[in-house]
């Protein structure tokens, strides 16, 4: 089923808690040292987060999906605006969720269906589950599958064929990953300060976050240091930590529904941000990851 419906890669693991596993200590670091930036969502289940029985109760298997969608680069416009690659399509929550309440419902017993939208560690499953590792820049990184994929998650309570494998840490000793962030905000192998990260601040930070980020900038902290360079900016994520990695040549064709907006994305220089009106833009983006940052907020990232 995970095959025919699209999925790269899918694997299997018992449910067990995550407490005193490294995952655990790597999330409660980072947490003490507040690199959650504002997404106080983060702080919030941590019990749950660790533990899968607390989100479906008689929980005995969680199954990991791979979804793919590398689509040849994130999208440039003719002046230089760039949008991550994860963002050219659909909403990939709703995407992802509806071919996983197919496959849920052929399973016997009860299942919940989970697209980082829920209190899930999914990478740390996806590792359990055979499908990968997590490279220095914390994505988990397929060796069937690349880098470029989305997790879909179904923890359900039949008791299923477990993986029986590990998957090794491939990353060696590179390091470009690290030397891509001009943020620092991947600041040593497997940390990241959230509230550092471009991707964060063009997204998720709340509209004052930007407004402070803009003053640095004009006081003379400079446009290279938070786009990458002067003739591009990022105005919705980011993808240089990620395009470093030499996993890429392993990734798979993108689902179509991750690419669909790509041709308009394409042609939508700063003049068609700034004649965009609120109305025009909800129901042109419905439905898409652009939502979650807003038009008020892509404008400031491009004044930015």
């Amino acid at each position: 089923m995970a095959r025919e419906t699209g999925f790269a890669d899918c694997g299997c693991a018992p449910v067990a808690p995550l407490g005193g596993s490294k995952e655990e200590c790597r999330y409660l670091e980072a947490e003490r040292l507040g690199q959650f930036g504002q997404m106080e969502y983060l702080k919030r289940n941590v019990d749950k987060r660790m533990d899968p029985s607390l989100l479906l109760p008689d929980a005995k298997s969680v199954i990991v999906f791979l979804a793919p969608f590398s689509s040849g680069g994130c999208c440039k416009t003719e002046d230089g605006l760039k949008i991550s690659e994860f963002a050219l399509g659909q909403d990939y929550h709703t995407a992802i969720k509806d071919k996983l309440f197919r496959i849920a419902s052929l399973i016997e017993g009860h299942s919940r269906v989970f697209t980082d939208s829920a209190p899930v560690m999914e990478r740390a499953w996806a590792v359990r589950a055979g499908l990968g590792f997590i490279g220095k820049n914390n994505f988990l990184i397929s060796p069937k599958a690349g880098i470029k994929n989305f997790l879909g998650v179904i923890i359900t309570t039949a008791e299923l064929p477990y993986t029986d494998k590990t998957v090794p840490n491939g990353c060696g000793q590179c390091t470009r990953c690290l030397e891509a962030c001009t943020r620092k905000a991947l600041y040593a192998p497997f940390k990241v300060d959230a509230a550092k990260c471009l991707s964060y601040k063009t997204i998720e930070a709340p509209l004052d976050e930007a407004d402070n980020e803009r003053t640095r900038y004009l006081e003379g902290e400079g446009e290279k240091r938070l786009s990458g360079t002067a003739s591009q900016k990022w105005i919705f994520g980011c993808d240089d930590c990620m395009n470093a990695c030499p996993w890429n040549r392993f990734n798979k064709d993108g689902w179509p529904e991750f690419t669909s907006n790509r041709p308009l994305l394409e042609k939508c220089t700063r003049e068609f941000w700034e004649n965009l009106t609120d109305e025009q833009f909800k129901s042109t983006f419905k439905n898409t990851p652009l939502l979650r940052a807003g038009l008020e907020k892509i404008r400031k990232n491009i004044s930015r």
